[in-house]
């Protein structure tokens, strides 16, 4: 570093000391490592007060010098959504927090917090592949109508002339059950839920109706399709522009 360094002293009156500074001889970009960086500057400087009678005989710590020309960092524009504090952070991985619901909806399964590669297989053999085939799978919404409606049941209370049923919805012997009888039944009750699928949901834990209904999973999924809905995707600025062009037209 001395080669290519030159000093020059200035003499303070009010003080009674000198300055010795020192500059690059030359423009010419320096390089070097310390400790374990590199570092490339077209003008480093450093300055430093020393006593009148100090004679200065090695180069300045490099912990010392002044990178003049350090760039500023990056500011990350204004998006608008500033004030929010919704989030879904137990919902999503950690590199999907800050996206737009609607860019989510759109996701392989594997978007939602704790779907590994044994869950990921299983739905995908059951050709759940999507958040939105979560969301709108058959079954799941079949169940959670069932399990809604149970909570409204009143045992012993139905009236002789009720044509009311959901017959489609299970097999033939369960058509004459309750609907709270229904919900604890194995997810096999459930009209057309082939065999495959009911050992698949078994795996992941889902083994009867109401078990189903509630497959965080899939309540995950469904909740993230509908409030994207409602969702604004354009910045402030962008719709600033657009009703001003809108003005226009």
């Amino acid at each position: 570093l001395d080669r290519h360094m030159q000093a020059v002293t200035t003499r303070d009156e009010s003080s009674d000391k000198s300055s010795v500074g020192y500059v690059l001889s030359h423009s010419r970009p320096l390089s070097f490592t310390y400790p374990k960086q590199s570092f490339r500057r077209s003008k480093v400087v450093y300055q430093q007060s020393l006593p009148k009678s100090h004679s200065f005989h090695h180069p300045p710590s490099l912990t010392n010098i002044i990178m003049s020309d350090e760039p500023e960092a990056k500011k990350a524009k204004p998006t608008g959504w500033e004030d929010h504090k919704l989030n879904i952070s137990e919902a999503v991985m950690k590199a999907d927090e800050g996206r737009f619901l609607t860019d989510i909806a759109k996701d392989p399964i594997r978007t939602l917090q704790g779907i590994g590669p044994k869950a990921d297989s299983v739905l995908k053999e059951m050709n759940l592949k999507t958040i939105e085939d979560l969301a709108t799978y058959k079954y799941f919404l079949m169940s959670r109508a069932l399990v809604t409606l149970s909570e409204t049941e009143v045992a012993g209370d139905r009236p002789t002339t009720s044509t009311m049923n959901v017959d489609k919805a299970v097999d033939k012997d369960m058509e004459a059950k309750s609907l709270k009888d229904i919900c604890a039944a194995p997810t096999e009750a459930l009209e057309g839920l082939a065999e495959k699928a009911r050992v698949l949901l078994e795996e992941l834990g889902v083994k009867t109706v109401g078990d189903l209904a509630n497959f965080k999973y899939c309540r995950w999924a469904e909740a993230i399709i509908e409030a994207a809905k409602y969702e604004e995707t354009k910045t402030k600025q962008e719709r600033k522009t657009a009703a001003a062009l809108a003005k226009l037209s």
